[in-house]
């Protein structure tokens, strides 16, 4: 048995914690805010894709008789979503993306982009495809895996073309065929949507609508605080203790010290944080001088309101509102059981001071044609709530930006050069959202396994 101890209870802190404990460690997981969940508690609806990554985590972190809940529908109401979203251009045009379906799919480009339209885009889904078989094996489920690894994959030709290093995201769909502005607005969304500027997006992103279209989107009823809380009880099920209003000073090798100068020992230390953080905490050559000023390269935080509607429309779970010109795009979502609640997201560069979160509400009712009147804000989520709840710098959502391909599948390395030290979470490997933070806790725990000691 192994003491353990788990820095932050967000998604991958919690997930870490039930792996964890499940293995016979004696786990404990403190976290600076009152509460478990990190931005998980704030109730946006998000659409997740490669379920198999949360089914795994709770099937092994579930009890080994078959009536102790073991399965992710058991815990939560998981639901596909179809269509997976509606895209809306500032010209009225529109696409509606079916869910997990590739002749449909092709179908639905071709009728918004025009013939050809729909194969350019299954061009762009196989590239990821063949990214995606490239990396899986020998950089996402390798939790040892490093910069060496990747260059030997990238020695093979199949694999190197599959990568393409040097080419961007933008530029593998123009080889596919796009030729319709509109439709790489499309594309350049998967990027913004990882954390990446669509002018320097790296290729290997093209696995992202690749999972998306194979794998399919899912969402939870209720949305992701119901996740947090599953987590959270299966940890208390697994016997992880929890110190809450405990925030962490310095991590070294064999424990932890909090800032109010305790001193907790332990074998292994899973830090649950961003890549800047952990540079601060453990005194990194990377972290600024200052300790808490905004790193450099970092990708945006967001706006969130929640809305209250009095429109009548029936709305898909996510519409995609695109800007014209330099506007900002505008995610919305609605969720089938409320229909009169909205959530409305938009990019805002970190550590953004006082948002307005009425202009947002007057640009969502502008593109969407109806009242402003029909609108009432009645929450709101800003970069500084974010920082505050995550302790990620400037509210930033997925860390450090993704502008190459080292920077997309190299983050911060799950085994740290701290002895006893892992790194989980988005801006650690395999990267960011929600399905690759889970992941980022399968290697963590695999690296604690006998055979890997």
């Amino acid at each position: 048995m192994a003491r353990i101890i788990v820095v932050g209870s967000g998604l991958a802190g919690l997930a870490a914690a039930a792996r964890m404990a499940s293995a016979a460690n004696d786990v404990t997981v403190i976290e600076r805010n009152a509460s478990p969940g990190g931005s998980l508690v704030w109730a946006t609806p998000d659409t997740i894709t490669l379920p198999a990554a949360l089914r795994d985590l709770f099937v092994k972190t579930g009890g080994r008789k078959a009536s102790a809940g073991g399965k992710l529908e058991e815990v939560v109401d998981l639901r596909p979503v179809d269509p997976v979203r509606t895209y809306r251009f500032p010209d009225g045009s529109g696409l509606e993306l079916p869910n997990a379906a590739r002749g449909a799919s092709k179908d639905a480009f071709d009728a918004a982009f025009g013939p050809g339209a729909g194969d350019a885009w299954l061009r762009v889904v196989d590239h990821g495809n063949r990214a995606w078989s490239a990396i899986r094996p020998t950089l996402v489920e390798v939790p040892d895996a490093g910069r060496g690894d990747l260059w030997r994959l990238l020695r093979n030709s199949a694999a190197r073309r599959a990568l393409a290093p040097r080419r961007t995201l933008r530029q593998i769909g123009e080889a596919a065929g796009i030729r319709d502005p509109r439709m790489m607005r499309v594309l350049d969304e998967y990027a913004q949507t990882a954390g990446a500027a669509p002018e320097t997006a790296p290729s290997v992103l093209a696995i992202r609508p690749y999972i998306e279209q194979t794998f399919g989107a899912w969402r939870i009823v209720g949305g992701l605080p119901e996740l947090a809380a599953a987590l959270y009880e299966r940890c208390l099920k697994r016997g992880v203790n929890f110190r809450f209003d405990a925030a962490a000073r310095s991590i070294a090798a064999g424990g932890v010290t909090l800032a109010d100068g305790e001193r907790l020992t332990a074998d292994v230390v899973v830090a649950a944080v961003d890549a800047h953080v952990l540079a601060r905490l453990t005194g990194g050559k990377q972290a600024e001088a200052a300790g808490e000023s905004r790193p450099t390269g970092y990708s945006p935080s967001s706006l969130s309101v929640r809305l209250e509607s009095r429109d009548t429309t029936e709305r898909v779970y996510e519409t995609v509102l695109f800007g014209a010109g330099d506007e900002a795009t505008i995610r919305l979502r609605a969720a089938p059981e409320r229909p009169d609640e909205w959530i409305a997201s938009t990019d805002v560069p970190i550590g953004t001071r006082n948002p307005d979160p009425e202009a947002l509400k007057r640009s969502v009712a502008q593109r969407l044609g109806i009242p402003e009147d029909a609108l009432t804000v009645r929450e709101i989520f800003t970069p500084a709530d974010r920082e505050l709840l995550t302790g990620t710098p400037g509210g930033s959502l997925h860390g450090p930006a993704i502008n190459s391909l080292s920077s997309a599948i190299l983050r911060s390395p799950t085994v740290q050069p701290i002895k006893g030290l892992l790194h989980v979470g988005p801006s650690s490997r395999p990267g960011p959202g929600i399905a690759f933070a889970a992941l980022s806790t399968w290697n963590a725990a695999e690296v604690l396994k006998p055979t890997r000691v």
